[in-house]
């Protein structure tokens, strides 16, 4: 008799150890008894998820059985985006003029094309003019606004829809190079010139919708 209660308890324990070793093995959904066939959480009769001693909602919480909040796909927003095309003012007119060049009116061919294919998604665009510090700071501010102006007028010749186009004029009050050219002490005032060339400048800053994904927040 002691012989049969010890074989009959050895095979319990046999099956439970490989019980167990199957539940290690396929525990594709921690924490929950699974149909190892399909793979789905078995239930009772009231439909609820059977959760083993080793359930931990935090980390091991489904959907499925309630114990996890649902992940929201991403939405779509549109968030307006700035584009700057920076133009030389030395392609756009001659030194000291407001005079588009040849040269400047392709190039605002081609930036206008640029804003134009913005479509329905363009917000708006700034010119904006800058000088280099040779000269008075009201003529420098008035040849600025003069230059922002005449780039201005010419993207609305392109097709540029005028209400979305605005200019501003800053004269000298972004010269970065002054320092650097005053202290190479040219003695021929073209080489000053051209050292100063990078403060005179066109900024273009084109602002358009852009879609992107957003995660949801509640």
């Amino acid at each position: 008799m002691k012989t049969t209660n010890k074989i009959k308890l050895g095979g319990l324990m046999g099956a439970l150890l490989v019980s167990l070793f199957s539940a290690n093995a396929y525990a594709t959904k921690p924490g929950y008894t699974v149909d190892q066939s399909t793979d789905a959480v078995t239930r009772n009769s009231y439909n609820e998820c059977w959760r083993t001693s080793y359930f931990d909602k935090a980390k091991d919480g489904l959907v499925e059985c309630g114990d996890a909040a649902a992940k929201q796909a991403p939405s779509a927003v549109m968030v307006p985006v700035k584009e700057k095309i920076s133009l030389s003012a030395e392609v756009l007119f001659d030194f000291d003029k407001a005079t588009l060049r040849q040269d400047g009116k392709k190039a605002l061919l081609e930036v206008a094309d640029k804003i134009k294919a913005k479509g329905a998604k363009l917000v708006g665009v700034e010119v904006t003019g800058f000088t280099d510090y040779l000269g008075s700071d009201k003529y420098n501010q008035a040849l600025s606004e003069r230059r922002a102006n005449t780039v201005r007028n010419e993207i609305v010749a392109y097709g540029v829809a005028p209400e979305k186009v605005t200019a501003v004029g800053k004269g000298e009050s972004e010269a970065k190079m002054t320092q650097e050219c005053q202290a190479k002490k040219f003695k021929k005032r073209a080489d000053l010139k051209a050292c100063l060339a990078p403060d005179r400048r066109v900024d273009v800053d084109i602002t358009a919708q852009q879609e992107t994904m957003q995660e949801k927040t509640k």
